[in-house]
């Protein structure tokens, strides 16, 4: 493997020390961890919660945007990387919740604070053939999500909101887009079933999982399907435990109406011809559901699989099943929790349908085997590059299409839920954000001004230039500092700063600011 150089995010940073639980076979405890807490730890059994672990999280700071606080982003490069720009949605670890875009360089293009909320599964999609940005955002506890899904345009305005429908709330682990103007989306609400066959009571309590496809200019549900009806809650891996609800502890079920079984956990559905490929966690497995019937067509993996598991295609609390242009699926397999393996790994499989057998075509380990208790996710690109997010591990990893590491990144202890790469050009609505400030002594006759900008969202400024002194500086990262003479421009003065394409055309202007005193002291 090429060696890696560190290339960590320039900006000013503070440490915030927080108490983060130790959770055995999960990353972490906090309620707004995709897959943590009571159906989270994702294991077949209880968890035990250890000591607590103080840990920190670097993050960034602005002068020209102090509302703006988003995790450092660690990167090593070790070779070119697949065109784009990296988009997570940071959570956890008292890191700043929502969505982030950010550079190879670990270099923040875009941050969208979500206030006492999180946000998950941030990237580009098309709506009504423009590319767009969407992502969930609402509550997340113990695993699930309650909220709505955002589509945002290329101004950052957003366009749509959309919500699941039938009274439910919408779920934090997808949201999709079609060609037809439709979304599908998760939902979890409690329901009954018998559960004497996994050792259960007869009138036991269940979550039921729901997949649903909206419409998203009505809101209308056109397709709704439940996990019960169509696949047994023997095929659970899920374990329950005895008077769960009795002893309080949430990671527990017992499948009473306090402790409900997850014994599907839902987490991934996507467009599969004139099906749907839908993955459940707690099975093991991932589905072919007929988007006209709800029937099952096939099932991959579990304890029920359609298909012969050849060398190397077992998972276990997978994530992110998806059909390629190829006809291969990708997936993440967890590994975890409990562990079932050594490492996590980002799988592509064949299907052979008339031999009824699945074989493996790629599998990509981290070289550090890193193990991803929840979350995550695989994405293949057009050039044959696959990009592995590690879920509760707060990383990201690039391979190229001969499985070298050319893109690394962390900012753990924070995590994401998914990480992507991929194309995006922005121009925000507003204008330039600008401070100006004289340094030194206060001597009009000697002190520079200095000038710092920033432009939240912009990705085609080239080059930054002070109007009223005729000083410019290529931009560098999200905030460029620029140092103009004294003779220039003094405090008091109003200043104007005007963004550069790489043409020299004036893309943005930003509104004037006066040059403040130098700070006493």
């Amino acid at each position: 493997m090429s060696i890696l150089r560190p290339r960590i995010a320039r900006s000013f940073c503070v440490v915030l020390a927080v108490a983060l639980v130790a959770l055995a076979g999960c990353s972490d405890g906090s309620d707004e961890s995709d897959d943590s807490a009571k159906a989270g730890d994702e294991s077949g059994s209880s968890t035990t919660t250890e000591s607590p672990e103080e840990e920190t999280v670097e993050v960034q700071e602005f002068v020209t945007r102090p509302d703006l606080q988003p995790p450092v982003i660690d990167v090593e490069v070790a070779a070119a990387t697949t065109p784009g720009l990296v988009f997570l949605a940071p959570k956890q670890a008292d890191a700043q919740s929502g969505p982030l875009i950010v550079d190879d360089e670990g270099e923040v293009v875009w941050s969208q604070p979500v206030e006492d909320a999180a946000a998950a599964d941030f990237r580009v999609q098309t709506y009504r053939g423009e590319p767009v940005l969407t992502w969930y955002e609402g509550t997340s506890q113990d695993g699930y999500g309650s909220g709505e899904f955002v589509i945002a345009d290329t101004s950052y305005r957003e366009i749509a909101r959309v919500a699941a429908g039938n009274g439910l709330a919408g779920d934090l682990h997808e949201f999709q887009l079609t060609g037809a103007g439709t979304a599908l989306i998760l939902a979890y609400r409690p329901g009954t079933a018998d559960l004497t066959a996994v050792d259960g009571p007869a009138d036991g309590h269940v979550l039921d999982n729901i997949v649903q496809e909206v419409d998203v200019a009505t809101g209308q549900v056109l397709f709704e399907w439940n996990a019960g009806d169509h696949v047994p809650v023997t095929d659970t891996y899920r374990e329950l435990v005895p008077d769960a609800a009795a002893t309080d502890d949430e990671r527990d079920e017992d499948g009473t109406e306090a402790a409900p079984l997850d014994w599907f956990h839902v987490n991934s559905v996507g467009e599969d011809g004139d099906a749907l490929l839908v993955s459940a966690r707690n099975t093991h497995a991932v589905y072919a559901v007929d988007r006209a019937t709800g029937e099952v067509r096939w099932t991959l993996g579990g304890k029920s699989s359609d298909y012969a598991m050849g060398d190397g295609t077992t998972f276990a609390w997978q994530h992110d099943a998806r059909r390629l242009a190829d006809g291969t699926i990708s997936l993440f397999d967890n590994q975890a929790s409990p562990p079932i393996g050594e490492q996590s790994r980002g799988l592509v499989l064949a299907l052979d349908d008339t031999a009824g057998s699945a074989t493996l075509v790629r599998e990509l380990v981290h070289p550090d085997g890193v193990l991803a208790g929840s979350q995550g996710n695989t994405q293949v690109l057009a050039d044959e590059s696959v990009v592995v997010g590690w879920g509760s591990e707060g990383r990201v990893t690039e391979f190229d299409p001969d499985g070298e590491v050319v893109f690394d990144a962390t900012w753990a202890p924070a995590d994401s839920y998914r990480v992507y790469r991929m194309p995006w050009t922005a121009r925000p609505e507003t204008v330039p954000d600008v401070v100006a400030r004289q340094v030194g002594g206060g001597d009009e006759d000697s002190d520079a001004v200095e000038v710092y900008v920033s432009w939240n969202g912009a990705t085609e400024v080239a080059e930054w230039r002070v109007v009223e002194a005729g000083t410019t500086a290529a931009r560098d990262g999200f905030e460029t500092r620029l140092e103009v003479e004294a003779d220039a421009l003094a405090a008091g003065d109003l200043v104007t700063v005007e963004a550069l394409d790489t043409t020299g055309a004036v893309i943005g202007t930003s509104a004037p600011v006066a040059v403040a005193e130098p700070e006493a002291g």
